[in-house]
């Protein structure tokens, strides 16, 4: 410990001298009048003394600086595969029993050293090697990498050691995910490299939605190994019954065949089909030879028009993206070439209409009397004194014949629907789109997306807003140019998935109907095996006020008519439900509550879907893991030579 001070050390002794001339003056100066005794003075002396000297040393401002040592054991991470692509192999019963006992061998040898760290990872990553059992459905090397650096990020972190065979199906190539780390890295080659006699369905793409009576493809990848001559069957099955058949033969030591069926949409919801290949003699596992796919079959798709009063890049770019989600169909009309129904579409999308002159103003007054969604677009050629005489929430007085290049910023607080971050990323970088001069009134209700930015200074000017106007909703885009936002999104993320993602959430919102019942059940239409089965419900009183007192029940229940009950969980606002991980398969469900005297019920459907990642790759990447190493300072070493490692 030290004492610091930013005056010379010199100022002490000014401090001491200052700190006894004024006890001496005040306790000894005249000894023969004072009322008391030498020997008081003395003591009430010193303590003034020691008083001033402190008052005096504490105007010199010192600081106390102090160091501590504190020894701490180099910390030793070894990880361990749990998945389940180990226990497809000859050696499986050697992973389970002797591998395992030497792993805690290399533990306990490494602990009188080390402060030795287990884990176990897979589609996760758990604590501890007590508890391993090679059932884990995916391998994330990633996952453990992150795991890691939150843990150990600025400790003594002398090595990590990785068990595993080098398949990694779930998050980023680990020979670069690891440079983070800054520590050696050891790996223990497990698996086998031989190529072992198999059949197994490699790959099916298959749409995760169809419309009723509409068809839709499948496409089957079979793979064989060692299998040349051979032929095998593949079978699509739907409720039983085989809708496909097909003969397969391989002719090679290692051969693909890839064909592709189509199926029509009979019968609305899930719909599931299993697609199969027989087996040969020898395979290494029959586990990968079937693979079932499920299907959403939808009653129709929700069709959007797009009127503009003139051709226009951005009519494309929304069409194009529109259209890429499957949920909806688009169609793309200049107005005086449309002579449909407007009642036909679930939302209407009006560029720079009206137009100059009132072009249109009849049409766009008809879709908002027949309550249809409405999104406009402002641009150079709207009439903004036909626009104002609408009364949407939104109007631009005095316009200047005269455009402005805006930015936007997302808007805090909106709420109605969520973008990713890319997304939002996107909007921030995104051109400015050239907005009509003029001063821009709005109404209170206005629930804005996108709010105007010049430079550095963001206004509360809607970019991009909406709106609810006698129970129908309405978007605005105030400027043109929006196109220029789907080049900047795939230059930036080289995919066009981010622009999509705004227009098609934009477009769900305003076409989306109000749900005005009391009880709502909400959930995800597919589950992989291995996450959580995870509900909400909303509940609500006559007057939709949110209520979280009642007792919600919901029956799960399987293809085989097998019933699992749960109850939800009150939160805020809302209950939550998680029934855990369920089989593979297809699922009903009926939640019910009784309110207010009366029981309201929810009904649904979902799927389970198998994950098969690590029964396809069955051939271990021993290359990978000694790259690993080597990249990160470490060796490669095989399981009989584990005990090496307590000498590296």
């Amino acid at each position: 410990m030290t004492i610091l001070t930013e005056y010379p050390s010199w100022f002490i002794l000014i401090c001491i001298v200052a700190a006894a001339a004024y006890s001496g003056a005040l306790y000894f100066r005249d000894k023969f009048n004072r009322t008391y005794g030498t020997k008081l003075a003395s003591v009430l002396g010193v303590l003034r003394f020691i008083a001033v000297f402190f008052l005096s040393i504490f105007v010199l401002k010192p600081l106390i600086k102090t160091i501590s040592h504190d020894v701490e054991k180099p910390v030793i991470v070894i990880a361990q595969d749990n998945s389940e692509s180990l226990k497809i192999n000859k050696d499986s019963a050697f992973y389970k029993g002797e591998y395992l006992n030497q792993l805690r061998q290399l533990q306990s040898a490494l602990g009188e050293d080390y402060d030795v760290r287990g884990y176990q990872f897979g589609s996760a990553v758990k604590e501890g090697l007590d508890s391993i059992s090679f059932n884990e459905k995916q391998t994330d090397f990633s996952g453990l990498l992150e795991e890691l650096n939150t843990r150990y990020s600025g400790r003594n972190l002398g090595a990590i050691v990785i068990g595993s065979d080098g398949l990694y199906n779930k998050g980023s190539n680990p020979v670069y995910a690891y440079e983070k780390l800054k520590a050696p890295v050891y790996t223990i080659a497990l698996g086998d490299t031989t190529v072992h006699r198999d059949v197994l369905i490699a790959e099916v793409a298959a749409n995760r939605l169809a419309y009723l009576n509409n068809r839709f493809p499948i496409s089957i990848t079979v793979e064989g190994r060692k299998t040349a001559g051979e032929t095998v069957q593949v079978t699509v099955t739907h409720k039983g019954n085989v809708v496909h058949s097909e003969n397969v033969t391989f002719t090679g030591a290692r051969s693909f065949k890839t064909f592709e069926i189509t199926q029509e949409a009979k019968a609305v919801g899930l719909q599931k089909y299993t697609i199969s290949v027989s087996r040969v003699g020898n395979e290494i596992t029959y586990s990968n030879n079937s693979r079932d796919v499920f299907i959403d079959v939808l009653d129709s798709r929700q069709r959007v028009l797009i009127l503009a009063s003139a051709p226009h890049p951005d009519i494309n770019a929304l069409a194009t993206s529109i259209s890429e989600n499957e949920s909806y169909s688009v169609e793309s009309k200049l107005i005086n070439d449309f002579n449909g129904s407007f009642t036909e579409y679930n939302l209407i999308i009006l560029h720079q209409l009206p137009s100059v002159g009132g072009q249109g103003l009849s049409q766009v007054r008809n879709i908002l009397e027949s309550k249809i969604p409405t999104l406009f677009v402002w641009g150079a050629n709207t009439d903004f004194r036909a626009f104002n005489e609408l009364k949407l929430g939104f109007a631009l007085n005095d316009y200047r014949n005269a455009n402005t290049e805006i930015n936007g910023a997302l808007m805090e607080g909106f709420s109605s629907f969520q973008l990713q971050p890319q997304a939002a990323e996107l909007v921030r970088n995104a051109p400015p789109l050239s907005v009509p001069f003029g001063d821009l009134a709005t109404s209170p209700g206005i629930n804005t997306l996108v709010r105007q930015q010049i430079g550095q200074i963001a206004s509360q000017k809607p970019l991009i807003a909406f709106n609810t106007v006698n129970d129908v909703k309405t978007g605005l885009i105030t400027g043109e140019g929006i196109w220029r936002w789907r080049i900047t999104g795939f230059r930036q993320f080289e995919t066009h998935d981010y622009f999509n993602e705004i227009t098609t959430k934009m477009v769900q919102f305003l076409a989306a109907k109000e749900d005005k019942s009391l009880f709502r059940v909400n959930g995800a239409k597919d589950f992989a095996e291995n996450t959580a089965i995870v509900f909400d419900a909303e509940l609500y009183n006559a007057s939709y006020e949110a209520i979280t007192d009642k007792d919600i029940s919901m029956v799960i229940r399987n293809e085989e008519g097998q019933e699992y009950s749960y109850n939800f969980s009150p939160g805020q606002g809302r209950y939550k439900l998680n029934a855990g991980s369920l089989p593979v398969g297809n699922y009903s469900y009926k939640a019910s509550v009784l309110n207010e005297g009366q029981t309201l019920t929810e009904t649904g459907e979902f799927s389970v879907s198998a994950l098969q990642l690590e029964w396809t790759n069955t051939i271990a990447d021993h290359r990978l893991m000694s790259q690993l190493a080597k990249e990160n300072n470490g060796e490669m070493v095989y399981p009989n030579e584990i005990q090496k490692l307590v000498e590296m």
